[in-house]
Protein backbone atom coordinates (compact mmCIF):
# COMPACT_ATOMS: atom_id res chain seq x y z
CA UNK A 1 0.00 0.00 0.00
CA UNK A 2 1.04 3.66 -0.28
CA UNK A 3 1.93 5.96 2.71
CA UNK A 4 -0.38 8.77 3.15
CA UNK A 5 2.04 11.88 4.38
CA UNK A 6 0.87 15.45 5.40
CA UNK A 7 0.52 17.75 2.29
CA UNK A 8 3.50 19.72 3.41
CA UNK A 9 5.50 16.13 3.72
CA UNK A 10 4.27 15.51 0.12
CA UNK A 11 5.11 19.21 -1.17
CA UNK A 12 8.24 18.97 0.00
CA UNK A 13 9.17 15.20 -1.54
CA UNK A 14 7.90 17.23 -5.15
CA UNK A 15 10.45 19.79 -4.31
CA UNK A 16 13.66 17.95 -4.06
CA UNK A 17 13.51 17.04 -7.95
CA UNK A 18 13.00 20.90 -8.92
CA UNK A 19 15.85 21.97 -10.87
CA UNK A 20 18.07 24.80 -9.72
CA UNK A 21 17.42 27.26 -12.57
CA UNK A 22 15.31 30.39 -12.66
CA UNK A 23 11.43 30.11 -13.66
CA UNK A 24 8.29 30.73 -11.93
CA UNK A 25 6.07 28.70 -9.76
CA UNK A 26 2.42 28.10 -8.96
CA UNK A 27 0.99 26.91 -5.70
CA UNK A 28 -2.67 25.18 -6.04
CA UNK A 29 -5.21 24.92 -3.13
CA UNK A 30 -7.41 21.29 -3.39
CA UNK A 31 -9.54 23.07 -6.07
CA UNK A 32 -6.47 23.03 -8.43
CA UNK A 33 -6.68 27.16 -8.13
CA UNK A 34 -3.83 28.72 -8.35
CA UNK A 35 -3.26 30.41 -4.74
CA UNK A 36 -0.20 32.13 -5.64
CA UNK A 37 2.37 32.57 -7.99
CA UNK A 38 6.23 33.23 -7.62
CA UNK A 39 9.38 33.72 -9.36
CA UNK A 40 12.77 32.23 -8.65
CA UNK A 41 16.67 32.70 -10.02
CA UNK A 42 17.15 29.28 -8.35
CA UNK A 43 13.41 27.27 -8.45
CA UNK A 44 14.41 24.48 -5.86
CA UNK A 45 15.93 26.76 -3.70
CA UNK A 46 12.76 29.19 -3.48
CA UNK A 47 10.74 26.69 -2.98
CA UNK A 48 12.41 24.79 -0.13
CA UNK A 49 12.64 28.24 1.47
CA UNK A 50 8.75 28.76 1.77
CA UNK A 51 8.21 24.88 2.53
CA UNK A 52 10.98 25.59 5.49
CA UNK A 53 8.54 28.46 6.87
CA UNK A 54 7.23 27.83 10.70
CA UNK A 55 5.82 31.12 12.14
CA UNK A 56 1.81 30.48 11.53
CA UNK A 57 1.70 34.52 10.73
CA UNK A 58 4.82 34.43 8.30
CA UNK A 59 3.02 34.96 4.43
CA UNK A 60 5.19 31.08 3.59
CA UNK A 61 3.73 29.75 6.03
CA UNK A 62 0.21 31.00 5.14
CA UNK A 63 0.27 29.78 1.81
CA UNK A 64 2.11 26.49 2.32
CA UNK A 65 -0.65 25.40 4.50
CA UNK A 66 -3.64 26.46 2.22
CA UNK A 67 -1.31 24.46 -0.65
CA UNK A 68 -2.26 21.21 -2.20
CA UNK A 69 0.23 20.83 -5.14
CA UNK A 70 2.35 23.20 -7.07
CA UNK A 71 3.78 23.64 -10.53
CA UNK A 72 6.31 25.33 -11.86
CA UNK A 73 8.72 26.52 -15.61
CA UNK A 74 11.69 26.39 -16.36
CA UNK A 75 12.57 30.00 -18.29
CA UNK A 76 16.10 31.28 -19.61
CA UNK A 77 16.64 33.82 -17.38
CA UNK A 78 15.62 35.74 -14.11
CA UNK A 79 14.57 38.07 -16.13
CA UNK A 80 11.98 36.19 -18.07
CA UNK A 81 10.96 35.33 -14.66
CA UNK A 82 9.85 38.49 -13.66
CA UNK A 83 7.81 38.77 -16.98
CA UNK A 84 6.15 35.53 -16.30
CA UNK A 85 5.37 35.95 -13.24
CA UNK A 86 3.82 39.44 -13.81
CA UNK A 87 1.68 37.94 -16.50
CA UNK A 88 0.29 34.84 -14.44
CA UNK A 89 -0.44 36.68 -11.75
CA UNK A 90 -2.59 39.39 -13.93
CA UNK A 91 -4.28 36.10 -15.48
CA UNK A 92 -4.99 34.05 -12.40
CA UNK A 93 -5.07 36.88 -9.82
CA UNK A 94 -4.13 34.66 -6.94
CA UNK A 95 -5.09 35.70 -3.20
CA UNK A 96 -1.88 35.66 -1.90
CA UNK A 97 -0.37 38.50 -4.04
CA UNK A 98 -1.04 41.70 -3.37
CA UNK A 99 1.25 43.15 -6.28
CA UNK A 100 1.18 43.19 -9.90
CA UNK A 101 -2.46 42.49 -10.74
CA UNK A 102 -3.51 45.49 -12.95
CA UNK A 103 -1.78 46.29 -15.98
CA UNK A 104 -0.19 49.31 -14.26
CA UNK A 105 3.27 46.92 -12.69
CA UNK A 106 6.02 47.16 -15.07
CA UNK A 107 6.53 50.24 -17.51
CA UNK A 108 7.11 49.97 -21.39
CA UNK A 109 9.01 52.33 -23.48
CA UNK A 110 7.46 54.08 -26.84
CA UNK A 111 9.20 55.40 -29.70
CA UNK A 112 6.21 57.82 -30.59
CA UNK A 113 4.40 58.08 -33.90
CA UNK A 114 4.82 61.43 -34.44
CA UNK A 115 6.29 63.81 -37.39
CA UNK A 116 9.51 64.33 -34.91
CA UNK A 117 9.50 61.18 -32.08
CA UNK A 118 10.45 60.82 -29.17
CA UNK A 119 10.41 58.28 -26.24
CA UNK A 120 8.37 57.97 -23.56
CA UNK A 121 7.58 55.16 -20.34
CA UNK A 122 3.95 54.36 -20.41
CA UNK A 123 2.31 51.87 -18.06
CA UNK A 124 -0.03 50.31 -20.40
CA UNK A 125 0.72 49.43 -24.27
CA UNK A 126 -2.16 51.23 -25.36
CA UNK A 127 -1.60 54.62 -23.81
CA UNK A 128 0.55 56.06 -27.04
CA UNK A 129 0.78 55.22 -30.30
CA UNK A 130 4.26 53.58 -31.37
CA UNK A 131 6.89 50.69 -31.31
CA UNK A 132 7.08 49.47 -27.68
CA UNK A 133 9.51 47.78 -25.68
CA UNK A 134 9.39 46.09 -22.77
CA UNK A 135 7.93 45.72 -20.28
CA UNK A 136 10.72 46.42 -18.01
CA UNK A 137 11.92 44.99 -14.99
CA UNK A 138 12.97 46.36 -12.21
CA UNK A 139 11.40 49.88 -13.55
CA UNK A 140 14.34 51.93 -12.89
CA UNK A 141 15.73 50.24 -16.18
CA UNK A 142 13.07 51.92 -18.40
CA UNK A 143 14.13 55.13 -16.36
CA UNK A 144 17.55 54.63 -17.44
CA UNK A 145 17.09 53.55 -21.14
CA UNK A 146 15.21 56.01 -21.81
CA UNK A 147 17.83 58.70 -20.39
CA UNK A 148 20.27 56.92 -22.82
CA UNK A 149 18.39 57.48 -25.77
CA UNK A 150 18.09 61.23 -25.36
CA UNK A 151 21.97 61.33 -24.67
CA UNK A 152 22.90 58.77 -27.32
CA UNK A 153 20.36 59.46 -30.19
CA UNK A 154 19.47 62.90 -29.17
CA UNK A 155 15.98 62.56 -29.20
CA UNK A 156 13.68 65.54 -28.27
CA UNK A 157 12.66 65.41 -24.69
CA UNK A 158 9.69 68.18 -24.78
CA UNK A 159 6.48 66.58 -24.05
CA UNK A 160 4.94 68.39 -27.21
CA UNK A 161 6.68 69.73 -29.79
CA UNK A 162 6.22 73.57 -30.62
CA UNK A 163 7.94 75.66 -32.54
CA UNK A 164 10.20 77.67 -30.88
CA UNK A 165 12.78 80.90 -31.59
CA UNK A 166 15.67 79.63 -29.44
CA UNK A 167 16.69 75.86 -28.61
CA UNK A 168 16.37 74.48 -24.96
CA UNK A 169 19.24 73.74 -22.85
CA UNK A 170 18.94 70.04 -24.08
CA UNK A 171 20.05 71.43 -27.57
CA UNK A 172 23.41 73.08 -25.69
CA UNK A 173 24.36 70.12 -23.93
CA UNK A 174 24.15 68.03 -26.84
CA UNK A 175 20.92 65.90 -25.91
CA UNK A 176 19.15 67.17 -28.51
CA UNK A 177 19.25 68.22 -32.46
CA UNK A 178 16.59 70.77 -31.54
CA UNK A 179 14.01 69.89 -34.07
CA UNK A 180 11.62 72.70 -33.05
CA UNK A 181 13.94 75.27 -34.35
CA UNK A 182 14.19 73.47 -37.57
CA UNK A 183 17.85 72.64 -36.82
CA UNK A 184 17.33 69.35 -37.74
CA UNK A 185 15.34 68.06 -41.02
CA UNK A 186 12.94 65.37 -40.78
CA UNK A 187 15.05 63.06 -42.65
CA UNK A 188 18.57 63.34 -40.21
CA UNK A 189 16.23 63.40 -37.52
CA UNK A 190 14.02 59.73 -38.71
CA UNK A 191 17.81 58.38 -38.80
CA UNK A 192 18.55 59.42 -35.37
CA UNK A 193 14.78 57.33 -34.35
CA UNK A 194 16.22 54.61 -36.56
CA UNK A 195 19.38 54.18 -34.63
CA UNK A 196 17.50 54.27 -31.30
CA UNK A 197 14.83 51.63 -32.32
CA UNK A 198 17.64 49.68 -33.91
CA UNK A 199 19.19 50.03 -30.65
CA UNK A 200 16.10 48.71 -28.49
CA UNK A 201 15.87 45.68 -30.85
CA UNK A 202 19.34 44.58 -29.46
CA UNK A 203 21.75 45.64 -32.59
CA UNK A 204 24.29 47.68 -30.10
CA UNK A 205 27.31 46.31 -31.54
CA UNK A 206 27.72 49.02 -34.15
CA UNK A 207 26.50 51.62 -31.92
CA UNK A 208 29.29 50.00 -29.03
CA UNK A 209 32.14 50.40 -32.38
CA UNK A 210 30.69 54.26 -32.71
CA UNK A 211 31.56 54.94 -29.26
CA UNK A 212 34.73 53.24 -29.40
CA UNK A 213 35.92 55.39 -32.22
CA UNK A 214 34.64 58.90 -30.53
CA UNK A 215 36.19 57.69 -26.81
CA UNK A 216 39.32 57.54 -29.41
CA UNK A 217 38.93 60.76 -31.69
CA UNK A 218 38.55 62.67 -28.22
CA UNK A 219 41.55 61.33 -26.37
CA UNK A 220 43.64 61.88 -29.63
CA UNK A 221 42.41 65.66 -29.43
CA UNK A 222 42.59 65.95 -25.98
CA UNK A 223 39.06 66.28 -25.25
CA UNK A 224 39.28 64.34 -21.85
CA UNK A 225 35.97 65.66 -20.77
CA UNK A 226 34.33 64.52 -23.63
CA UNK A 227 36.05 61.33 -24.08
CA UNK A 228 35.00 60.38 -20.29
CA UNK A 229 31.61 61.17 -21.33
CA UNK A 230 31.69 59.34 -23.86
CA UNK A 231 32.80 56.38 -22.19
CA UNK A 232 30.14 56.59 -18.70
CA UNK A 233 27.98 56.12 -21.99
CA UNK A 234 29.78 53.30 -23.51
CA UNK A 235 29.77 51.61 -19.74
CA UNK A 236 25.94 52.64 -19.10
CA UNK A 237 25.43 51.32 -22.51
CA UNK A 238 26.60 47.89 -21.25
CA UNK A 239 25.24 47.88 -18.16
CA UNK A 240 22.46 48.41 -18.60
CA UNK A 241 20.93 47.40 -21.68
CA UNK A 242 19.34 43.77 -21.86
CA UNK A 243 17.28 42.68 -24.28
CA UNK A 244 13.31 43.65 -23.69
CA UNK A 245 11.62 41.03 -26.31
CA UNK A 246 9.89 38.13 -25.85
CA UNK A 247 11.74 35.18 -26.18
CA UNK A 248 8.78 33.95 -28.54
CA UNK A 249 9.08 37.37 -31.10
CA UNK A 250 7.64 35.28 -33.94
CA UNK A 251 4.89 33.03 -32.06
CA UNK A 252 3.79 35.64 -29.73
CA UNK A 253 0.16 33.15 -29.59
CA UNK A 254 0.74 29.62 -29.85
CA UNK A 255 0.75 26.06 -28.39
CA UNK A 256 3.86 23.79 -28.06
CA UNK A 257 3.60 20.60 -28.21
CA UNK A 258 6.93 17.89 -28.20
CA UNK A 259 6.88 14.85 -28.30
CA UNK A 260 9.30 11.99 -27.28
CA UNK A 261 8.62 8.24 -28.50
CA UNK A 262 10.79 5.28 -27.00
CA UNK A 263 9.47 2.09 -26.99
CA UNK A 264 5.82 2.23 -28.43
CA UNK A 265 5.35 4.97 -25.57
CA UNK A 266 4.86 8.74 -26.93
CA UNK A 267 5.12 11.30 -24.18
CA UNK A 268 5.12 15.22 -24.08
CA UNK A 269 5.16 18.67 -22.84
CA UNK A 270 2.75 21.20 -23.70
CA UNK A 271 3.53 24.79 -23.23
CA UNK A 272 0.96 27.64 -23.45
CA UNK A 273 2.25 30.68 -25.28
CA UNK A 274 0.07 33.80 -25.44
CA UNK A 275 1.18 37.35 -26.45
CA UNK A 276 5.01 35.70 -26.11
CA UNK A 277 4.31 34.78 -22.92
CA UNK A 278 4.42 31.55 -21.27
CA UNK A 279 1.81 31.05 -19.58
CA UNK A 280 1.52 27.22 -18.61
CA UNK A 281 3.31 23.86 -18.62
CA UNK A 282 1.32 20.14 -18.96
CA UNK A 283 2.86 16.79 -19.59
CA UNK A 284 0.91 14.19 -21.42
CA UNK A 285 1.29 10.04 -22.42
CA UNK A 286 -0.05 8.22 -25.38
CA UNK A 287 0.29 4.85 -24.83
CA UNK A 288 -1.36 3.00 -27.73
CA UNK A 289 -1.07 -0.63 -28.90
CA UNK A 290 0.27 0.02 -32.08
CA UNK A 291 2.12 3.24 -32.25
CA UNK A 292 2.09 3.40 -35.83
CA UNK A 293 -2.15 2.57 -36.37
CA UNK A 294 -5.09 5.35 -36.59
CA UNK A 295 -5.04 5.07 -32.72
CA UNK A 296 -2.25 7.46 -31.89
CA UNK A 297 -3.45 9.65 -34.86
CA UNK A 298 -6.71 9.97 -33.13
CA UNK A 299 -5.62 10.35 -29.18
CA UNK A 300 -3.46 12.77 -31.15
CA UNK A 301 -6.26 14.74 -32.81
CA UNK A 302 -8.35 14.37 -30.27
CA UNK A 303 -6.27 15.70 -27.47
CA UNK A 304 -5.43 19.00 -29.67
CA UNK A 305 -9.11 19.44 -30.37
CA UNK A 306 -9.79 19.76 -26.93
CA UNK A 307 -6.36 21.39 -25.66
CA UNK A 308 -6.22 24.38 -28.23
CA UNK A 309 -7.67 27.26 -27.72
CA UNK A 310 -9.42 29.52 -30.06
CA UNK A 311 -6.66 32.21 -29.42
CA UNK A 312 -4.18 29.73 -30.91
CA UNK A 313 -2.90 31.48 -34.07
CA UNK A 314 0.00 29.00 -34.73
CA UNK A 315 0.55 24.92 -33.11
CA UNK A 316 4.27 24.07 -33.33
CA UNK A 317 4.35 20.09 -33.12
CA UNK A 318 8.24 18.81 -32.22
CA UNK A 319 9.27 15.51 -32.07
CA UNK A 320 12.37 14.33 -31.25
CA UNK A 321 15.49 13.64 -33.41
CA UNK A 322 15.68 9.98 -32.82
CA UNK A 323 12.16 9.25 -33.62
CA UNK A 324 10.80 8.62 -37.42
CA UNK A 325 7.41 9.42 -36.04
CA UNK A 326 5.78 12.15 -38.71
CA UNK A 327 2.55 14.21 -38.25
CA UNK A 328 -0.02 13.63 -41.29
CA UNK A 329 -1.39 16.99 -42.81
CA UNK A 330 -4.66 16.10 -41.54
CA UNK A 331 -4.08 16.26 -38.12
CA UNK A 332 -3.10 19.50 -38.77
CA UNK A 333 -5.82 20.62 -41.08
CA UNK A 334 -8.65 18.98 -38.95
CA UNK A 335 -7.65 22.00 -36.06
CA UNK A 336 -10.28 24.54 -37.03
CA UNK A 337 -8.28 27.13 -35.07
CA UNK A 338 -5.01 26.47 -36.58
CA UNK A 339 -3.86 28.68 -39.80
CA UNK A 340 -0.04 28.09 -39.87
CA UNK A 341 1.95 25.12 -38.31
CA UNK A 342 5.75 24.56 -38.51
CA UNK A 343 8.50 22.23 -39.21
CA UNK A 344 11.04 22.00 -36.24
CA UNK A 345 14.15 22.82 -38.61
CA UNK A 346 12.19 26.14 -38.72
CA UNK A 347 11.89 26.83 -34.67
CA UNK A 348 14.70 28.91 -33.34
CA UNK A 349 16.98 27.45 -31.22
CA UNK A 350 16.17 28.93 -28.05
CA UNK A 351 12.96 27.74 -28.16
CA UNK A 352 13.94 24.34 -28.75
CA UNK A 353 16.09 24.48 -25.93
CA UNK A 354 13.54 25.85 -22.82
CA UNK A 355 10.86 23.02 -24.73
CA UNK A 356 13.46 20.38 -24.43
CA UNK A 357 14.81 21.48 -20.81
CA UNK A 358 11.16 21.68 -19.49
CA UNK A 359 10.49 18.33 -20.98
CA UNK A 360 13.91 16.97 -19.49
CA UNK A 361 13.48 18.27 -16.01
CA UNK A 362 9.67 16.67 -16.43
CA UNK A 363 10.56 13.23 -17.59
CA UNK A 364 13.39 12.84 -14.50
CA UNK A 365 10.49 14.28 -12.27
CA UNK A 366 8.26 11.35 -13.42
CA UNK A 367 10.72 8.70 -13.22
CA UNK A 368 11.79 10.21 -9.74
CA UNK A 369 8.02 9.60 -8.94
CA UNK A 370 7.61 6.32 -9.91
CA UNK A 371 11.16 5.00 -8.10
CA UNK A 372 9.63 7.07 -5.12
CA UNK A 373 5.81 5.22 -5.26
CA UNK A 374 7.90 1.75 -5.64
CA UNK A 375 10.46 2.22 -2.99
CA UNK A 376 7.55 3.67 -0.90
CA UNK A 377 5.33 0.33 -1.21
CA UNK A 378 8.15 -2.28 -0.89
CA UNK A 379 9.61 -0.79 1.65
CA UNK A 380 6.60 1.15 3.83
CA UNK A 381 8.57 4.03 4.44
CA UNK A 382 9.59 7.75 2.99
CA UNK A 383 11.75 7.67 0.03
CA UNK A 384 15.49 9.03 0.82
CA UNK A 385 15.81 11.94 -0.65
CA UNK A 386 19.59 12.09 -0.08
CA UNK A 387 21.49 8.71 -0.15
CA UNK A 388 25.60 8.22 1.10
CA UNK A 389 27.02 4.98 -0.61
CA UNK A 390 30.02 3.53 0.87
CA UNK A 391 32.67 1.01 -0.72
CA UNK A 392 36.01 -0.20 0.17
CA UNK A 393 38.75 -1.38 -2.40
CA UNK A 394 42.13 -3.46 -1.64
CA UNK A 395 44.49 -4.93 -3.48
CA UNK A 396 45.45 -8.23 -1.06
CA UNK A 397 45.60 -5.95 1.55
CA UNK A 398 47.91 -3.01 -0.09
CA UNK A 399 46.66 0.65 -0.67
CA UNK A 400 43.20 0.21 1.33
CA UNK A 401 40.82 2.44 0.56
CA UNK A 402 37.32 3.45 0.98
CA UNK A 403 34.74 5.81 -0.94
CA UNK A 404 32.10 7.38 -0.03
CA UNK A 405 29.29 8.94 -2.78
CA UNK A 406 26.50 10.68 -2.71
CA UNK A 407 22.45 11.00 -4.89
CA UNK A 408 20.52 13.44 -4.26
CA UNK A 409 17.03 13.88 -5.82
CA UNK A 410 17.98 11.97 -8.84
CA UNK A 411 21.11 12.33 -9.65
CA UNK A 412 24.58 12.08 -8.31
CA UNK A 413 26.39 15.29 -6.37
CA UNK A 414 29.93 14.66 -7.61
CA UNK A 415 30.73 17.73 -5.28
CA UNK A 416 30.50 15.84 -2.48
CA UNK A 417 31.97 12.74 -3.06
CA UNK A 418 34.64 12.16 -0.83
CA UNK A 419 37.20 9.21 -0.54
CA UNK A 420 39.35 7.67 2.45
CA UNK A 421 42.88 6.06 2.82
CA UNK A 422 42.65 3.38 5.31
CA UNK A 423 45.31 3.60 8.10
CA UNK A 424 44.00 1.46 11.07
CA UNK A 425 44.07 -1.44 9.11
CA UNK A 426 46.78 -3.64 8.10
CA UNK A 427 46.21 -7.02 6.01
CA UNK A 428 42.77 -7.38 4.44
CA UNK A 429 39.99 -6.83 6.55
CA UNK A 430 36.70 -5.39 4.81
CA UNK A 431 34.85 -4.93 7.97
CA UNK A 432 37.24 -2.87 9.79
CA UNK A 433 37.93 -0.85 7.27
CA UNK A 434 34.86 0.13 6.11
CA UNK A 435 33.84 0.95 10.26
CA UNK A 436 37.29 3.08 9.58
CA UNK A 437 35.69 4.85 6.56
CA UNK A 438 32.21 5.05 8.44
CA UNK A 439 33.30 6.79 11.64
CA UNK A 440 35.48 9.13 10.38
CA UNK A 441 32.19 9.75 8.41
CA UNK A 442 29.70 9.61 10.48
CA UNK A 443 31.53 12.25 13.37
CA UNK A 444 31.50 14.41 10.52
CA UNK A 445 27.62 13.96 10.26
CA UNK A 446 27.16 14.30 14.09
CA UNK A 447 29.78 17.40 14.44
CA UNK A 448 27.40 18.94 11.94
CA UNK A 449 30.30 19.49 9.47
CA UNK A 450 28.12 17.67 6.56
CA UNK A 451 24.29 16.93 6.29
CA UNK A 452 23.08 14.01 7.43
CA UNK A 453 22.10 11.97 4.56
CA UNK A 454 18.65 9.94 4.77
CA UNK A 455 19.83 6.34 3.58
CA UNK A 456 23.40 4.95 4.28
CA UNK A 457 24.16 2.23 1.46
CA UNK A 458 27.00 -0.14 2.39
CA UNK A 459 28.48 -2.58 -0.30
CA UNK A 460 28.47 -6.30 1.28
CA UNK A 461 25.86 -8.18 3.17
CA UNK A 462 24.54 -8.29 6.77
CA UNK A 463 28.29 -8.38 8.17
CA UNK A 464 28.99 -4.92 6.47
CA UNK A 465 24.87 -4.20 7.28
CA UNK A 466 26.07 -4.58 11.00
CA UNK A 467 28.94 -2.50 11.31
CA UNK A 468 27.48 0.37 9.73
CA UNK A 469 24.22 0.03 12.14
CA UNK A 470 27.16 -0.44 15.16
CA UNK A 471 28.68 3.04 14.01
CA UNK A 472 25.67 4.80 13.43
CA UNK A 473 24.44 3.91 16.80
CA UNK A 474 27.60 4.72 18.38
CA UNK A 475 26.96 8.09 17.36
CA UNK A 476 23.16 8.22 18.65
CA UNK A 477 22.41 9.37 14.45
CA UNK A 478 19.21 8.84 13.13
CA UNK A 479 19.09 7.55 9.64
CA UNK A 480 18.14 4.19 7.80
CA UNK A 481 21.17 1.75 6.89
CA UNK A 482 21.33 -0.33 4.12
CA UNK A 483 23.65 -2.92 2.36
CA UNK A 484 23.33 -4.73 -0.89
CA UNK A 485 25.12 -8.17 -1.59
CA UNK A 486 26.62 -8.95 -5.36
CA UNK A 487 24.89 -11.64 -7.36
CA UNK A 488 21.87 -11.71 -5.99
CA UNK A 489 21.29 -8.27 -5.57
CA UNK A 490 19.95 -8.45 -2.30
CA UNK A 491 19.05 -5.49 -0.18
CA UNK A 492 19.37 -5.66 3.62
CA UNK A 493 17.55 -3.14 5.51
CA UNK A 494 18.75 -2.21 9.16
CA UNK A 495 15.46 -3.62 10.79
CA UNK A 496 15.54 -7.39 9.14
CA UNK A 497 14.10 -7.55 6.09
CA UNK A 498 15.71 -9.07 2.71
CA UNK A 499 14.77 -7.12 -0.29
CA UNK A 500 14.93 -9.24 -3.94
CA UNK A 501 15.77 -6.28 -6.46
CA UNK A 502 15.85 -8.20 -9.08
CA UNK A 503 11.90 -8.28 -8.55
CA UNK A 504 11.17 -4.51 -8.76
CA UNK A 505 12.95 -3.10 -11.98
CA UNK A 506 13.07 0.43 -10.65
CA UNK A 507 14.32 -0.44 -7.37
CA UNK A 508 16.59 -2.66 -9.20
CA UNK A 509 18.14 -0.31 -11.60
CA UNK A 510 18.05 2.27 -8.40
CA UNK A 511 20.35 0.71 -5.94
CA UNK A 512 22.61 -1.33 -8.65
CA UNK A 513 23.34 2.12 -9.82
CA UNK A 514 24.14 3.52 -5.88
CA UNK A 515 26.22 0.24 -5.38
CA UNK A 516 28.45 0.51 -9.26
CA UNK A 517 29.36 4.26 -8.74
CA UNK A 518 30.90 4.12 -5.42
CA UNK A 519 32.47 1.23 -6.68
CA UNK A 520 33.92 3.16 -9.56
CA UNK A 521 34.91 5.73 -7.30
CA UNK A 522 36.96 3.25 -4.90
CA UNK A 523 38.91 1.26 -7.49
CA UNK A 524 40.35 4.40 -8.91
CA UNK A 525 41.22 5.84 -6.14
CA UNK A 526 42.71 2.78 -5.17
CA UNK A 527 44.83 2.83 -8.72
CA UNK A 528 45.97 6.28 -7.99
CA UNK A 529 47.13 5.05 -4.55
CA UNK A 530 48.96 1.87 -5.46
CA UNK A 531 50.47 4.02 -8.61
CA UNK A 532 51.81 6.95 -6.67
CA UNK A 533 53.46 4.13 -4.21
CA UNK A 534 55.33 2.60 -7.07
CA UNK A 535 56.12 5.55 -8.37
CA UNK A 536 57.97 6.89 -5.38
CA UNK A 537 59.34 3.83 -4.96
CA UNK A 538 61.00 3.97 -8.15
CA UNK A 539 62.39 7.62 -7.55
CA UNK A 540 64.46 6.07 -4.43
CA UNK A 541 68.29 6.31 -5.44
CA UNK A 542 68.07 8.70 -7.96
CA UNK A 543 70.65 11.20 -6.79
CA UNK A 544 69.49 14.66 -6.28
CA UNK A 545 66.37 14.01 -5.67
CA UNK A 546 65.50 14.62 -1.77
CA UNK A 547 62.26 14.75 -0.06
CA UNK A 548 61.66 18.78 -1.10
CA UNK A 549 61.70 17.87 -4.63
CA UNK A 550 59.53 15.09 -4.25
CA UNK A 551 57.21 17.03 -2.76
CA UNK A 552 57.57 19.83 -5.90
CA UNK A 553 56.97 17.45 -8.04
CA UNK A 554 54.15 16.13 -6.47
CA UNK A 555 52.56 19.47 -5.81
CA UNK A 556 52.41 20.33 -9.56
CA UNK A 557 51.40 16.51 -10.72
CA UNK A 558 48.75 15.51 -7.86
CA UNK A 559 48.21 12.66 -10.99
CA UNK A 560 51.82 11.27 -11.12
CA UNK A 561 50.33 9.58 -14.55
CA UNK A 562 50.28 13.25 -15.87
CA UNK A 563 54.10 13.25 -15.17
CA UNK A 564 55.04 10.01 -17.58
CA UNK A 565 53.54 12.55 -20.48
CA UNK A 566 56.14 15.73 -18.97
CA UNK A 567 58.88 17.13 -20.70
CA UNK A 568 62.43 17.44 -19.12
CA UNK A 569 61.99 21.36 -20.02
CA UNK A 570 58.49 21.76 -18.15
CA UNK A 571 60.05 19.76 -14.94
CA UNK A 572 63.35 22.13 -15.02
CA UNK A 573 60.87 25.35 -15.09
CA UNK A 574 59.69 24.42 -11.77
CA UNK A 575 63.42 23.96 -10.39
CA UNK A 576 64.09 20.84 -11.02
CA UNK A 577 67.65 19.92 -12.26
CA UNK A 578 68.04 18.58 -15.92
CA UNK A 579 69.93 15.39 -15.04
CA UNK A 580 67.33 14.85 -12.25
CA UNK A 581 64.10 15.87 -14.29
CA UNK A 582 65.96 13.22 -17.03
CA UNK A 583 65.66 10.36 -14.38
CA UNK A 584 62.01 11.16 -13.19
CA UNK A 585 60.55 11.32 -16.39
CA UNK A 586 62.36 7.95 -16.95
CA UNK A 587 61.17 5.82 -14.30
CA UNK A 588 57.42 7.86 -14.24
CA UNK A 589 57.31 5.99 -18.34
CA UNK A 590 58.77 2.71 -16.97
CA UNK A 591 55.58 3.00 -14.40
CA UNK A 592 52.81 4.32 -16.18
CA UNK A 593 54.07 4.41 -19.79
CA UNK A 594 54.24 7.79 -22.01
CA UNK A 595 55.64 9.78 -25.20
CA UNK A 596 59.21 9.56 -26.26
CA UNK A 597 61.19 12.51 -26.40
CA UNK A 598 62.35 13.03 -30.04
Amino acid sequence: MKLQRPVHRTLKSKVESVPELPGVYLFKDRDGNVIYVGKAKSLKRRLLNHLSATNPSDKSYKIVSSSCDFDYIVVKSEREALKLEAELIKTYLPRFNVLLKDDKSYPFLVITDEEFPTVKIVRKKDDVSGEKFGPFIPPKIARQLKELLHKTFKLRKCKELKKRNKPCLQYYIERCTAPCCGYVGKKEYRNQVKGALSFLKGNVKELIKELHSKIEEAAEKLEFERAASLRDQLLAIKEVYQRSSYLFDEFPNCDIFYLEEKKGLFNGVKLTVRNGIIYGKESFTFDPVDPWDEELLEELFNYGEEKISSEVVGTIWLKNNYSCFELPDRIFTNFKSLDSRYKTEDIPESILTLVKKNRKFERARLNLEKLREEYESVFYDFFPNRVEVFDISTLQGEATVGSCVVWENGEFVKSDYRRYRVRSVDGVNDYASMEEVLNRRFKRIKSGEVRAPDLVLVDGGVGQLNVAVRVRDSLNLDFRVFSIAKKEELVFTDDGEIIETKKYPLLFRFFTSLRDEAHRFAISYNRKVREREMLRSSFDGIKGLGVKRKTLIERFYPDLRELSMATIEELRRIGIPKNVAEEVIKRAREVFGGRDES
